[in-house]
């Protein structure tokens, strides 16, 4: 599962979209920038059940891992890879990658846990490394409970610390960099629930292979 607090550089639109082009090997349900001109996945699972930042097209997490490495150059930051079986966390930076298979339950925020490279951004606003420790440690509070899918949308909706700026989904009206979107993927019955808005606000919409969305449309796909 995974939220989206947008900075102002970043940008904020988004939508869930099929994509299956005849040179793709596996249908995808990727949340991307819908803007033509500008790049960005931002979550996304594929029909072989394989979920990550992008999916490409793996027929597992192992194989999707190996793609990641596989770049040159090498992409930047703290991924989740996963399907039914298996579940990796990457830290990466343009030099090095440290893989972990996770066996039970993991968190990631905007900072390394096992690489020494720190978010440059943390120099510049020392209160945003003290932003991604709370949201860190407040999910890793709450991962325990997680059973259910419901669950997964309890968490990435959980509102504790707002009174200080650190609730894991802030809102428009509490600040400029606010929760925008969040995800949950099911690898095991390859499906998606995706809240395009501030998921407090506007709650989950279900999505999968069986009943796709259109291109661009928005609407519930029970």
């Amino acid at each position: 599962m995974k939220t989206r607090d947008p900075v102002s550089w970043m940008r904020y639109e988004d939508e869930l979209a099929l994509f299956d082009s005849p040179a793709d090997k596996y249908r995808k349900l990727i949340i991307q920038n819908p803007v033509p001109y500008e790049d960005g996945y931002y979550g996304g699972i594929n029909e072989a059940g394989v979920a990550f930042i992008s999916t490409f097209d793996a027929k597992d997490a192992k194989g999707a891992v190996e793609i990641i490495k596989s770049f040159n150059p090498k992409i930047g930051g703290n991924m989740f890879v996963a399907d039914a079986k298996q579940c990796f966390g990457i830290e990466a930076t343009a030099k090095e990658y440290f893989v972990e298979e996770i066996k039970a339950s993991g968190v990631k925020t905007n900072h390394f846990l096992k690489l020494p490279d720190k978010n440059l951004n943390f120099d510049k606003d020392p209160s945003f490394k003290s932003w991604s420790g709370a949201h860190q440690q407040r999910a890793e509070e709450l991962i325990g409970g997680v059973k259910s899918l419901d669950d997964c949308e309890r968490l990435l909706m959980d509102r504790k610390n707002c009174e200080d700026g650190q609730a894991i989904c802030s809102t428009p009206s509490e600040a400029k960099v606010y929760t925008y979107s969040a995800m949950v993927f099911d690898t095991k019955n390859k499906l998606v629930r995706y809240a395009q808005g501030c998921p407090s606000e506007v709650g989950f919409k279900e999505y999968s292979f069986s009943k796709l969305p259109g291109r661009g449309d928005k609407e519930q796909v029970d």
